[in-house]
């Protein structure tokens, strides 16, 4: 009896250990995480060769100015990684639309190319990109759009605990940082602060779909107040994508 008394505590104890290692060692509740270099190293960790690497979906783009509703519009856009977004604004019709395309942004108007100019767009970065490129490939981008990854704190999110990187004050609306769930290590929000006009995007209402995280709603306010809200809808992960679609010099003639 002492014996498989002795025996089984042996086993509890093996398997105590190996919880609080595993406690301690998951990306999503590691007690060493202190900065923003880190915390890019844990989603990469956390997420590479599991996230989505292609991504299509539509969208409805509600406009607003003050609490009123001006505008709205569907859109259609593609999601390739690393980098590559294509968007069709109000149907392929409109002839309207933007290609991002390593780290390039191409503006169409009546499917007429009407400029090229270099951007890195954080949510692309931070929302896609961030799982697949090499982490240092991404903190390398995230210091040229004005994170200062030095920078930490923490703060509860929509009820749920959230890294913040770029500030030491959750209460900062002005410095650009980007939000992070603690267990899940999505991005879940979004500040920057161009030309000292302040932005803020929230990434809500995460769902599981076909057992990926995705976010279904995109709020963007400026000042303080909402301008735009984006609802997602037909949202499927094709396991190919037609590089054509990511190309300028045939937006006239593809669609998906």
């Amino acid at each position: 009896m002492k014996k498989t008394l002795h025996t089984w505590a042996g086993v509890l104890a093996i398997c105590f250990a190996c919880l609080n290692l595993w406690s301690f060692t998951s990306p999503g509740k590691s007690k060493n995480i202190t900065n923003g270099n880190q915390l890019v190293k844990a989603m990469h960790s956390q997420w590479h060769k599991k996230w989505y690497s292609n991504f299509a979906f539509e969208q409805r783009a509600i406009y607003y100015e003050g609490d009123k509703v001006t505008k709205e519009e569907v859109w259609q856009e593609v999601y390739s990684q690393p980098g590559y977004l294509s968007i069709r604004f109000d149907g392929f019709e409109s002839g309207n639309g933007v290609i991002f395309r390593e780290d390039s942004l191409y503006t169409f108007k009546e499917n007429k190319l009407q400029g090229k100019v270099f951007q890195l767009h954080p949510l692309l970065l931070l929302c896609f990109d961030v799982y697949f490129l090499q982490p240092e490939a991404s903190i390398n981008k995230l210091q040229k759009i004005g994170f200062d990854l030095t920078k930490m704190t923490e703060a509860k999110w929509q009820g749920r605990d959230a890294y913040i990187i770029g500030t030491t004050d959750a209460a900062d609306t002005t410095t650009p940082q980007f939000w992070v769930d603690k267990e899940r290590l999505y991005v879940v929000r979004v500040l920057t602060n161009p030309k000292g006009t302040p932005r803020d995007v929230e990434i809500n209402n995460y769902q599981k779909l076909e057992g990926k995280w995705v976010a279904t709603e995109i709020i963007f306010k400026t000042d303080g107040k909402t301008t735009l809200r984006e609802e997602y809808f037909n949202m499927r992960f094709p396991k190919a994508m037609d590089k054509a679609w990511y190309d300028p010099a045939l937006f006239a003639n593809v669609k998906w």
